[in-house]
């Protein structure tokens, strides 16, 4: 009777620390790095894709920030080179809009899961604070790239998003939001 009840014992505890370790792998003990780090494979992207592109709008500037603005990558993008890919395109009458797909890379710089980017774009034809189009998202905690859309044919910017004009006021955390799009 004992050595039965030896066994039923040892599989019980076999068992439970079975469960524990699967449990504890699950868990983000495992695997705490929680950023990209910028090193390897490991590289912080934004993919952004800029719709409505065409000659009549100009060329286009993209550009995106990461860590608060300390940290920024610009691409000027001509309306008419190869790159840009036609969308709904009719035969011939010029009338179709096209997109341009623009990859910021950061490596060497670590950006944290739930950091701040902001992606913008801004048309050669309308060089004025009206005319610069951004989105703001969150890095996610998935070692992937992040995604933008941006349409250059919206209209309007949130106030939030526009560049300040000189002579308006700021208060001290609008200053630190926007430290990288004021114009001098």
């Amino acid at each position: 009777m004992y050595p039965l009840l030896a066994k039923r014992k040892m599989l019980v505890i076999w068992t439970w620390i079975f469960v524990v370790s699967i449990s504890l792998l699950n868990m983000n003990i495992a695997n705490p790095i929680q950023a990209e780090t910028g090193k390897g494979e490991d590289v912080f992207k934004v993919i952004m894709t800029i719709f409505g592109v065409d000659k009549s709008k100009g060329d286009v500037v993209a550009f995106v920030t990461a860590n608060n603005g300390e940290v920024s990558r610009v691409k000027f993008l001509d309306s008419e080179a190869p790159y840009v890919v036609p969308i709904n395109s009719r035969a011939g009458d010029g009338s179709s809009s096209h997109l341009v797909e623009y990859v910021a890379t950061f490596p060497n710089v670590t950006v944290n899961a739930g950091d701040e980017y902001k992606a913008c774009v801004l048309t050669t034809k309308d060089l004025n604070s009206d005319g610069l189009i951004c989105n703001t998202g969150q890095n996610s905690p998935a070692n992937r790239p992040e995604f933008v859309d941006i349409s250059l044919n919206a209209t309007t910017t949130s106030p939030e998003d526009r560049v300040m004009e000189e002579g308006e006021d700021r208060t001290s955390e609008d200053e630190d939001d926007r430290s990288f799009l004021s114009v001098k």
